[in-house]
């Protein structure tokens, strides 16, 4: 299961995807999103005691937080959070919204 945070103050899943291949298929196309935008950067954390990474933009200001929630050696859902409400604690938050005009 893939699921978004926004807060309803940045693009984000409006409803939970379900499915190892319709998971897969929206993370590829985040993939190629975020290809466009160009300068993009992640770096793996642990978040919250699981694996995760962080996505920032080209100046460095924090895009995203994804989380993997793992069990028995097994990826069981994954977690997207781009609240920058969520967000501001780690550092400067990137306007997601701005970045995927700027991408049109």
């Amino acid at each position: 299961m893939l699921r978004g945070d926004g807060g309803g103050k940045a693009p984000a899943l409006a409803h939970a995807v379900h499915g190892r291949e319709k998971v897969a298929r929206t993370l590829m196309a985040w993939i190629r999103a975020g290809s466009r935008v160009g300068g993009l950067a992640w770096r793996r954390e642990d978040v919250n005691g699981q694996p995760g990474a962080l996505f920032s933009d080209p100046d460095g200001n924090l895009i995203s937080v994804m989380i993997l929630e793992v069990a028995e050696g097994e990826i069981q859902g994954v977690n997207s959070i781009v609240n920058p409400d969520k967000l501001r604690h780690l550092g400067p938050v990137a306007d997601l919204s701005e970045l995927l005009r700027q991408r049109n």
